[in-house]
């Protein structure tokens, strides 16, 4: 998120991405800027299952400065 309110479609190559670690690949990446006016993006859902590591790509657009803020948005996806 940008705690400052700039939207993202405002900053030069704006991404965010994902890296696994154990190997340096890159599992998910999103293009920040090219999506519009928002100032958030929830990229992915990390969690556990039968004792593994698991994540799932939402890449959802939102809008909020802090966590707070972007609750509504992110606990559909919890």
């Amino acid at each position: 998120n940008s705690f400052t309110g700039q939207t993202f479609e405002t900053v030069e190559n704006a991404f965010c991405r994902i890296v696994n670690a154990s190997n340096n690949s890159e599992v998910a990446r999103y293009n920040l800027s090219a999506q519009g006016g928002h100032t958030a993006m929830i990229m992915a859902k990390v969690y556990r299952h039968n004792n593994e590591w698991k994540m799932h790509a939402i890449g959802e657009t939102a809008s909020g400065r802090t966590f707070h803020d972007l609750m509504p948005a992110i606990a559909p996806h919890a």
